[in-house]
């Protein structure tokens, strides 16, 4: 914590938790609308499901959410909990980053670089899309933070040549690790998204840091990918039984000898191999965007103290 009075630190970690939920709302329409080809600046939110315009009280964070019912108030649909997890998290983390780095220029960069994240966090997650305009966007705020911060005499040249060697060092370097794995494994490894994900971390972490989150990442996107595939067993199970079911009401009814009953769970049988052999396939693949996205958050707000720590542990 940065303040010395704690009334202002609470009014600032206030301030900074309403911002981060208009923040989160804002970001979750965008991505939607930039997924569905509409634009952000144009036309005013409305449901996905009937295309009903929302009223002022459809638009409060979490608490429009909450008081309809977790429903469109015009057509009854469901309301994914995303939206106001997404809302949540996006003032969590501005509360962090208000905490950690108090009333600066680096507030305001981070919580523009945590809004890219999140944005591409969202499409990553329903499209496998890392856009190329959130990359750009994110080096641009990098770029405006490391001039002003050189204009204001807080950084001199050779720290801004470091963060770019970082990032370029970085992107680099895992390139080569990824054709290396894309030949080994026959398959890419890694989409061209993620390796401009990790060229922006070491543009704003450097090199030492960057490498907390590619590590951090790894073990994040190990995480969801056995959630997934645990998801996936289970959901396979339960069609499986429920096939099952099917069959032996079909027999009892009286629709099929047993032979024939045989017969046909044979085919099932072996359709059912052949389609979990493409699902463990696509289990493979996983949107990694979201893990990196985590790593780069945890790293912005405690990468320092977990650096020093392990460097004196080698020391």
């Amino acid at each position: 914590m940065m303040f010395a009075d704690p009334i202002l630190a609470t009014y600032v970690c206030v301030v900074a938790g309403l911002l981060g939920l208009v923040t989160g709302s804002f970001v979750n329409c965008w991505a939607w609308r930039s997924l569905h080809g509409e634009s952000v600046l144009r036309g005013r939110s409305h449901c996905t499901a009937c295309g009903h315009e929302l009223g002022v009280r459809d638009l409060i964070p979490v608490i429009s959410w909450l008081a309809s019912g977790r429903s469109c108030r015009y057509c009854g649909e469901a309301v994914s909990a995303r939206y106001p997890a997404t809302e949540l998290i996006c003032c969590a983390v501005f509360v962090g980053i208000a905490a950690v780095y108090g009333l600066s220029l680096e507030t305001i960069e981070l919580m523009l670089f945590a809004s890219c994240l999140l944005f591409l966090s969202l499409t990553d997650i329903d499209d496998y899309l890392i856009p190329n305009g959130c990359i750009i966007t994110a080096i641009v705020v990098r770029a405006v933070y490391l001039a002003a911060a050189c204009a204001m005499g807080t950084m001199n040249i050779d720290q801004v040549l470091y963060y770019l060697a970082s990032g370029f060092g970085i992107g680099a370097a895992l390139v080569v690790v990824v054709l290396v794995a894309d030949r080994a494994f026959g398959r890419a490894s890694m989409g061209g998204g993620d390796l401009k994900l990790y060229f922006v971390a070491g543009l704003y972490f450097g090199w030492q840091q960057c490498l907390l989150v590619v590590i951090l990442s790894c073990l994040f996107g190990i995480v969801v990918a056995a959630l997934g595939s645990d998801r996936a067993q289970k959901r396979a199970e339960s069609e499986a039984e429920s096939a099952t079911g099917r069959e032996d009401a079909t027999t009892v009814d009286g629709g099929d000898s047993p032979a024939e009953a045989e017969a046909d769970a044979e085919v099932e049988t072996e359709t059912d191999a052949e389609g979990d052999g493409e699902e463990s396939i696509l289990k493979r693949t996983i949107p990694f965007g979201p893990s990196i996205a985590a790593a780069c958050v945890v790293v912005m707000l405690a990468g320092g103290p977990i650096v020093s720590w392990y460097l004196s542990l080698l020391s």
